[in-house]
């Protein structure tokens, strides 16, 4: 069991981070939001800065559906050990 100045984030059960599907889903959001904000704004490169707030945002949703689905497969446990090692 890995701990750090009482910090519960850091140990075994943990996996990641537990935060992160949470983070990485609000700053998708976020970013959409700036995408579609830059798609209707009469910028000359609007188009260009449109698609990478959208590709920014395409970046961060599918980090945080592989963190999800990153407990699924290694059983909730960081690296699929298990917490006897």
């Amino acid at each position: 069991m890995l701990q750090v100045a009482g910090d519960k984030m850091f140990n075994n059960d943990t996996g990641f981070a537990h935060y992160s599907k949470i983070l990485c889903t609000i700053v998708a959001l976020i970013s959409l939001g700036v995408a579609i904000l830059t798609f209707v704004s009469e910028s000359p490169n609007a188009v260009l800065l449109g698609f990478l707030w959208l590709a920014l945002s395409g970046v961060f949703c599918l980090s945080a559906w592989f963190v999800d689905n990153q407990g699924k497969y290694t059983g909730g446990k960081a690296g699929g050990r298990d917490s006897s090692e």
